[in-house]
This record gives structure tokens, C-alpha cells and sequence, in this order.
């Protein structure tokens, strides 16, 4: 009814105006949260949500005793809810909103002749029709899923072309189009069509859970308990011939919340003592709250486990294993993007010779190709590299003295040069080349070059001073070039 209606008969009425994008947003908070009945869910309309609870409901003493946990945890977060559980995601959204019923769960036996029986007596508005096609049925006599499930298939098509006789053409062609989506939904119901649905997050290729009848708040017990989880997908795993990539832990709160932790690995493994080292560091930092009554463990994302030769001699972890663990740990405890490998490019550009890579992929992977290394390179890259002041002979003699970042250096000893000159294919817009552009901001006072002005033929000095310090520089350009405008330049890129 309106306010104003509402108002007059209860004057004491509470209210507030509606905010549609917090309820969205509690409704996806609640989804998260029922990940513990099924790790497949989403929200359902403005109201709803659907959860997949194939191979759970075992772990609540059945089908009846999950939907009743259910509906008495959401009555004791304050929320009021109608459950529906059937074969069907179509059957199961009926009995939750239209079963006349006053229990609060609601079951439809498995087979499509008890799911029929179930759903008989309800409205057709429970198939999720258009408004003007259940207003159609109605006027057709069919006001009850059981009365259509009666009609021949022929018959009902047949029905809505008579009532749309007196239209156009367009008008029998709708009517047809709303026959056709009649029978459509009484499939899905039925289980005679299949309905795919997207979760929230991509299925997990294995997952494996525990529930407990006291809540654990202890950090102890947590971690006592999600050993027995990795131990249970390790085994899953095996018996599979998958090995995980990375595993997500879900921990259920008594209180409504969630919490997660996450590893990934760099190479496939199905080894539990690995899981539970990748994710011990992170369960001390997770709050139990009012304790955890529910823990699942999932294998994200796996890829088949290839078999390996044991060691003859003394036991232990193979050294690709070894490294493997290693890496595992230390992604995971700095990040994934901090622990990497360099690997040739096909560039003879310094700062573009080499690549970032993951640090176990092989070189194959990386799809570049060996380059020379002609010449001793520094340690240490300047990215990009620095305007620096120099004297030297002309036209094209070693430095004698230059300045970098206000101070004086004189150079004892300089070899030199070495030449490099732009890659002329690269403004081909060759399709395999991968250009790619440095640019930093590291808070020094040098001056640095634009990127796009880096196209210039490059002589290589290495520059010792008295001292003993050694610096990589390039002069860009030639003196007296006729191509080239401009006198050339000096630049510091690299220290050894």
C-alpha cells in the first residue's frame, strides 16, 4: 500500500527511505556468507539468493537439516527468510516465494513427478513470467502451474494464437514468442531444460569443508582444524592426478562474517604440510570474532599433476620441489609481483634486453629470444637514464670530465666506444615487436630524458675516476651530423 495508506492504519509506523544500492550490497555481503551451504551462489533479484547445495547437505544430517540451520541463523542475525530447496533452481525459487505454507523451509523431493506434485497448486506467477503473460494465462483459465502442466504443449501455443486472432500479425508473432517462454520456464522448473547460472566467483575444481558444533575461537584449534582440511584436499587431490595452483580458505563466523586467505603456488602440488606452511603465517592474522563454525578449503585452480622419479638415496623433497616451496613462501609473505626472474629479450636497447618472468616458468615461456651480451654491462640500470655534463674530445673521444647531480667527477681511465644504434624496426610497427617505454620518478634531483627522445644512434664509454668508482654513460648523437639537429648529448645510465 502507499504511505499515506500505511500511515492511517498504524499511526506509530517507522520510516525510511529506501537505499537500493546498500541493500544490493548487503544481499552480496549475505551471498558471501552462504557460501558455507554450497560454494556456488549469487543473488537472486533484490531479495533473493541461490545456492547450489550439491554433495553439502550430507554434512548438515541431510537436505531438512540444512534448510532448517539455515532459516534459524538468518532469524538470528534479525532477518526473515523463506527457503525453498528442489532439484531445480526454477522449482526452488517457487517454493521459497510462493509455497502456502507456514513453515519457513520448504522441500521438494528429487525426479520431475514429485517436483510437479510440489509445484502443482502454485501460481503461474511462481515460473517467473512477464507480468503480461501471466495476466495472458489467466484469462486462458490457467492460473495454477499444475493446470498448465496438464495442457498439451500444441494446445497451449494454439490458446495464445486464438487470443491474439483479433491482432496484427506482430501481435500473433508475440503471442507465439510468449507461448514459447511459457513452455521454456516449465522446463527449467521441471528439470526437463537445463538452467545455467553464474556464481559469484568461478567454481572451484575441488573443495573440501568442516563444521563444527561449538564455534572454535582458539588460533590453535583453527590451525589444528585447517590441517585436517589440507590433508583432506591433498587426497582429493591425488586421487584426482591434479595438484593445486592456489587454494582459497573461507572461514565462516558464528556472526555472519567471512574471512579469507589465499596462496598460490608456482609449480602444481598436492602436498598438505606445503598448504598449511602457505597459509599459517595468514590464519594468525585472521579475527575469529565470535568463533568459526565452518572452514572450507578450495582448490581454485589445479592442472593435472605429472608423476615423478623418487630419489634412490636419501629421502626428502626433490631440489625442484625444494625451490618450489621456497618461492611459494616468499610470494605469498611479500607478493606475488616482488618475486620474479630476469630472462633475455630479443633487444639490443640496454633497458630493454631483459624481462620479468615468473620464477619458475622456463625460458621457453617467455617468448623472447636470447640476446648477445656484447660487452661488460653494470649492475645497476638508471631508469631512465640521467642528462649528465661532459667534457670530451670532439668529435667523438672518451670523457674527460663530467658533472651528475651537481658534483665534479674527473675520469682517470675511460674504454670505449661501444655502439648502439636505435632499433629502425620498431618504427615499422612490426607486429611481434614489443615496444615498451621506461618511465620512473625516484625523487633524485638528476635530469632525465623523455622516452621519446631516446631514437639516436648511442657511443658507450665506461668511465673510471681516481678513486676507483666506475660509471656507464652514452653520448646520443654525433657532432656535426648533418641528419641530426641539435648538438649531441651525454647520459649517465648505469653504475658499476
Amino acid at each position: 500500500m502507499s504511505l499515506t495508506d500505511a500511515r492511517a492504519a498504524v499511526p506509530i509506523l517507522v520510516s525510511h527511505p529506501a537505499e537500493m544500492e546498500r541493500d544490493a550490497r548487503a544481499l552480496t555481503r549475505l551471498a558471501l556468507w552462504l557460501g558455507r551451504y554450497g560454494p556456488s551462489r549469487n543473488v537472486e533479484g533484490e531479495d533473493g539468493v541461490w545456492i547450489d547445495t550439491t554433495g553439502v547437505a550430507h554434512l548438515f544430517g541431510g537436505e531438512a537439516a540444512l534448510m532448517e540451520d539455515l532459516v534459524r541463523r538468518l532469524a538470528g542475525f534479525g532477518i526473515t527468510a523463506r527457503a525453498g530447496l528442489a532439484g531445480t533452481p526454477g522449482a526452488a525459487f517457487a517454493l521459497a516465494r510462493f509455497a502456502p505454507v507456514k513453515r519457513r523451509a520448504v522441500l521438494a523431493p528429487a525426479g520431475e513427478a514429485a517436483t510437479l506434485a510440489a509445484l502443482a497448486e502454485l501460481p503461474v506467477d511462481a515460473l517467473r513470467l512477464a507480468p503480461e503473460t501471466v495476466v495472458l494465462l489467466r484469462r486462458l483459465g490457467l492460473a495454477r502451474i499444475g493446470h498448465l502442466a496438464a495442457l498439451p504443449r500444441e494446445s497451449l501455443e494454439r490458446r495464445f494464437a486464438s487470443e491474439a486472432s483479433s491482432r496484427s500479425r506482430a501481435g500473433q508473432a508475440k503471442a507465439k514468442t510468449l507461448a514459447e517462454a511459457v513452455l521454456v520456464r516449465l522446463d527449467q522448473a521441471l528439470g526437463r531444460t537445463e538452467e545455467p547460472r553464474a556464481p559469484l566467483g568461478e567454481p572451484p575444481v575441488l573443495s573440501e569443508r568442516r563444521s563444527w558444533g561449538e564455534p572454535l575461537i582458539s588460533s590453535e584449534a583453527l590451525v589444528s582444524e585447517v590441517g585436517l582440511l589440507a590433508e583432506d584436499l591433498a587426497r582429493a587431490l591425488k586421487a584426482a592426478g591434479l595438484g593445486a595452483r592456489r587454494i582459497a580458505l573461507s572461514l565462516y563466523r558464528a556472526d555472519g562474517t567471512v574471512a579469507h586467505a589465499d596462496a598460490g603456488m608456482a609449480r602444481a602440488s598436492a602436498e598438505a604440510a606445503h598448504f598449511l606452511r602457505l597459509l599459517d603465517a595468514k590464519l594468525s592474522q585472521i579475527d575469529a570474532g565470535f568463533g568459526i563454525d565452518v572452514a572450507v578449503l578450495d582448490a581454485a585452480s589445479a592442472e593435472p599433476l605429472d608423476p615423478e622419479q623418487t630419489t634412490l638415496g636419501r629421502g626428502g623433497a626433490a631440489p625442484e620441489q625444494a625451490i618450489a616451496a621456497l618461492i611459494d613462501r616468499l610470494a605469498n609473505r611479500l607478493g606475488a609481483k616482488h618475486v620474479f626472474r630476469l630472462a633475455p629479450r630479443a633487444s639490443h636497447i640496454p633497458e630493454q634486453a631483459a624481462m620479468r618472468m615468473a620464477p619458475l616458468a622456463s625460458f621457453m615461456e617467455s617468448g623472447g629470444l636470447p640476446g648477445a651480451a656484447p660487452g661488460e654491462r653494470p649492475f645497476l640500470l638508471l631508469s631512465p637514464p640521467e642528462l649528465i655534463s661532459v667534457m670530451a674530445e670532439v668529435p667523438d673521444g672518451p670523457p674527460l670530465r663530467f658533472t651528475w647531480r651537481r658534483v665534479a667527477y674527473a675520469v682517470a681511465k675511460a674504454a670505449g666506444p661501444e655502439r648502439i644504434a636505435p632499433e629502425w624496426w620498431r618504427q615499422l610497427g612490426h607486429p611481434d615487436v614489443l615496444a615498451e617505454t621506461v618511465a620512473a620518478d625516484d625523487g633524485l634531483d638528476g635530469e632525465v630524458i623523455d622516452p621519446g627522445q631516446r631514437e639516436k644512434t648511442r657511443d658507450y664509454y665506461v668511465a673510471e675516476t681516481g678513486d676507483g668508482a666506475r660509471f656507464w654513460m652514452f653520448r646520443e648523437g654525433f657532432y656535426g651530423a648533418a641528419d641530426q639537429s641539435g648538438q649531441p648529448r651525454w647520459f649517465l645510465h648505469g653504475l658499476f
